[in-house]
């Protein structure tokens, strides 16, 4: 009977090695599906071999391997989703060659101030108004643009989290079922397989360490070590997306099952990346294109407020909020304000004659309603013949100036110093403005709520735009300055030159060659440089990241796929070679059925002859 059995333990051996290796090749195709492999082992009764059995299964995996594929995944978890974010970066900002990016605009906003020859010049008026009007909407876009991507930074954060959540839970209940079949020795190999592709999914989400247990159990950590899984609870993290994104608003942390904040502990992953992305890269773009505007709005307002528009409005109308006002920044009649200079405000016709004018002298100890009450009470220089103004403070804050009907306000100085103001009780030149750039009245930028500063403001790139009454006629355009002498001439065209372009070429030639103070923003350092420099190196520096990022994308792209097509090579199933494996088997097990025919026949044999 031990030739018998020796026989058939080997046909059932060899039947459950062909059983295995027909399931190889079923799934071979299965995604993170490994070779399982067993060996045939003698059977052994009182020191005498009485057959062979299929050995425990097992899977073909190298733990280095795959410790370096998870790795790798997590690394290009992260740095295809900055590639994806930095391409769409690129084609808003475009290049520093490209005619439509909006270096290129402010150029041409620059450019076309200076070829603003003179006051009556309406072509070249009409062609700066809409180069600024371009440049404005190219800003708003690309700004508006960078917060919505933080946004979607921010849901998406969220949506990984809740992946992160779901596999956490399949990777306890893997963890349950394969503990069970090890304690009892049953094949588990398929779920090994299984949790695998969890973890190996949940590398791709953030780096993860993996800490072996009894009975084939694993425990799936984060890289900072918080437990997120085992054989018997899940610890799952928190995130709250906003339901909607300003720029420069707080957005959620990523806490921990015991509410503690980690959203510092993730360096890799695609949730690093989106982090780095919402905390880092895009509200630094943010803050540079927003220190960008601060400078090309306060530079210009700066000097389009020292000057007088030939035709312009009979009405001039301030914002609510002033430079330095305390918090909220609400003008009233009892803002304290101080000043120096002597303010000079005229009437003009459409030759640029000073009809009539009022010099007011600047002092400390004022307050704005002081101020206005001043301005009115002074008397017209020349008695009020053929021209009138008055100067109201509206309720809600803003200064307002009224000429008479079809008649220009024009705001300058009485002398050679400037009048300014600041609020403070005694005059504080380090805070001072002009006093018409104080008060709003005739910007040529406006940005919403947000005035004059010497500080960064967040969100101004979202909201820059050219001022409604400059826009809706371009003749407001202030390019030339009131006559400063003393009296003033009140001749034909005297009052204000119609050949006098000056403040747009000083606004033109100090965007574009100015020594300007820019302020720490982003990536970029504080410096004292143009707004035409300061705009290429922001260009510069995102296209110097985008680079970066693509060659990083691309080396760690090449090395995950090297890695996994080894691990294929090693892990994987060969259809081929297991078929032929098949056919190896099939000719086994028919020789041994041969063979115990042949036994079986001469069993019976021997039996009959002894029998007789």
């Amino acid at each position: 009977m031990t030739a018998i059995s020796t026989l058939l333990s080997k046909i059932q051996a060899d039947r459950k090695q062909t059983q295995l290796t027909s399931a190889n090749i079923a799934r071979a195709n299965v995604d993170g599906y490994t070779r399982k492999v067993a060996y045939e082992e003698k059977t052994v009764i009182n020191n005498a071999v009485t057959g062979v059995k299929q050995s425990q299964v097992e899977r073909v995996v190298d733990p280095v391997l795959q410790k370096e594929v998870r790795t790798q995944n997590s690394n290009l978890g992260k740095s295809a989703r900055l590639q994806e974010y930095y391409t769409n970066i690129s084609q808003l900002l475009g290049s520093k060659g490209d005619q439509s990016s909006f270096v290129h605009n402010l150029n041409n906003f620059a450019a076309q101030m200076t070829q603003v020859a003179s006051i009556t010049d309406g072509n070249k008026k009409r062609e700066a108004v809409q180069q600024a009007v371009t440049l404005c909407s190219q800003l708003n876009n690309i700004s508006d643009h960078i917060n919505q991507l933080r946004g979607q930074t921010d849901q998406e954060l969220a949506n990984a989290i809740d992946q992160l959540n779901e596999m956490m839970t399949s990777m306890e209940d893997f963890n349950r079922q394969i503990v069970s079949l090890s304690i009892n020795n049953q094949d588990a190999t398929n779920l090994e397989d299984e949790r695998d592709l969890v973890i190996h999914n949940a590398a791709e989400l953030s780096g993860v360490k993996i800490y072996d247990g009894q009975f084939k159990n694993k425990t799936l950590a984060l890289e900072s070590g918080d437990i997120l899984a085992t054989s018997t609870a899940t610890f799952s993290l928190s995130y709250n997306a906003a339901t909607y994104v300003a720029p420069g608003d707080p957005l959620s942390n990523i806490t921990n099952a015991f509410g503690v904040n980690i959203t510092n502990t993730f360096s890799n992953g695609r949730i690093s990346g989106l982090l780095e992305l919402r905390n880092k890269i895009l509200p630094d773009i943010q803050a540079e294109l927003d220190e960008l505007t601060r400078v090309v709005r306060d530079t210009t307002n700066a000097l389009h407020n020292e000057a007088a528009a030939l035709g312009g409005d009979s009405t001039l109308t301030g914002l609510s909020r002033a430079p330095g006002v305390p918090a909220p920044g609400q003008l009233s009649g009892i803002t304290d304000i101080s000043g120096q200079g002597t303010l000079r405000i005229g009437v003009t016709d459409i030759d640029g004659t000073l009809l009539d004018y009022k010099d007011v002298p600047l002092t400390d100890g004022m307050t704005v309603g002081g101020l206005v009450a001043s301005i009115n009470a002074t008397p017209y220089v020349n008695g009020n013949a053929v021209g009138a103004f008055t100067v109201t403070q509206l309720a809600t804050g803003e200064l307002q100036i009224i000429s008479t009907t079809n008649k220009s306000v024009a705001i300058g100085a009485a002398g050679t110093v400037k009048p300014t103001l600041s609020a403070t009780t005694t005059y504080d030149a380090t805070k001072a403005y002009g006093l018409s750039h104080f008060f709003g009245l005739n910007n040529l930028f406006d940005t919403g709520n947000q005035v004059a500063s010497p500080t960064a403001q967040i969100g101004i790139a979202n909201s820059i735009s050219v001022r409604s009454s400059i826009y809706a006629n371009t003749s407001n355009l202030s390019i030339g300055r009131l006559s400063n002498l003393i009296p003033a001439p009140t001749g034909k065209g005297l009052g204000l030159r119609a050949n006098d372009a000056t403040v747009a070429l000083e606004i033109g030639d100090t965007l574009a060659g100015g020594t300007l103070n820019f302020l720490n923003a982003g990536a970029l350092k504080a410096s004292n440089i143009s707004t035409t420099e300061y705009a290429t190196r922001i260009m510069s520096l995102v296209q110097s990241d985008i680079a970066q990022s693509k060659s990083t994308q691309q080396i760690t792209q090449r090395v995950y796929d090297e890695l996994t097509t080894l691990t294929q090579q090693k892990s994987g199933v060969e259809p081929a070679e297991e078929i032929m494996r098949v056919f190896e088997l099939t000719n086994s097990i028919n020789l041994a059925s041969k063979s115990l025919n042949i036994v079986t026949s001469m069993e019976k044999d021997l039996i009959q002859t002894l029998s007789r």
